[in-house]
C-alpha cells in the first residue's frame, strides 16, 4: 500500500479497504469507526434479501432486489470506514488498524470472506507489528 498525495488529499492505494484498486482517502480514515454497529444492520439487512416469489413480475423483483443490494453494499464498505489496511493475511482477510474513537491504535481483522465479520485482534499497533516483523523474518530466513 502506498501513501500518495492526490488533488484531494491524501491517500492510500493498493490493496485492502473495499476493493483492491480503490483509493482510501485521509477522509474516509477519519470517520467515525462502527463495524460492529454496522454488522448488526447488515445482519437485518440480510434477513430481509427480496424473494422472487415476493413480487408479482420478474422486473418488480429484480428492481427491489438491486434497491436491496444497494444498501447492502454500502453498509458492508462502510464497515472499513476510520480505519487504514495494514496488510494482507490471505485468502482475502486482512488486517486494518482502526484511527477514530475509542478502538483507535486498535488492530481489527477483516474477515468476512468467511463470513465472520471484523472483529478486534485484542492488540493495538506497537504489538502486532512486532509480530508482524518477527514472522517476516522467520519467513526470509526459511
Amino acid at each position: 500500500m502506498t501513501p500518495t498525495l492526490g488533488s484531494s488529499g491524501w491517500q492510500w492505494l493498493g490493496a485492502g479497504l473495499a476493493f483492491s484498486a480503490q483509493p482510501t482517502t485521509a477522509e474516509f480514515a477519519g470517520r467515525p469507526f462502527v463495524a460492529e454497529e454496522l454488522q448488526k444492520e447488515l445482519d437485518a439487512i440480510e434477513a430481509q434479501q427480496p424473494a422472487s416469489d415476493d413480487y408479482a413480475s420478474e422486473d418488480e423483483f429484480r428492481c427491489a432486489h438491486a434497491a436491496w443490494d444497494a444498501r447492502y453494499e454500502e453498509l458492508y464498505d462502510a464497515q472499513e470506514a476510520g480505519a487504514v489496511y495494514l496488510g494482507e493475511q490471505g485468502c482475502g482477510y486482512a488486517s486494518l488498524m482502526v484511527m477514530t474513537g475509542p478502538h483507535r491504535g486498535a488492530i481489527w481483522e477483516d474477515l468476512r470472506p468467511a463470513d465472520r465479520g471484523i472483529e478486534p485482534t485484542g492488540h493495538d499497533f506497537g504489538p502486532w507489528y512486532r509480530s508482524w516483523l518477527e514472522r517476516t523474518e522467520r519467513q526470509l530466513q526459511s
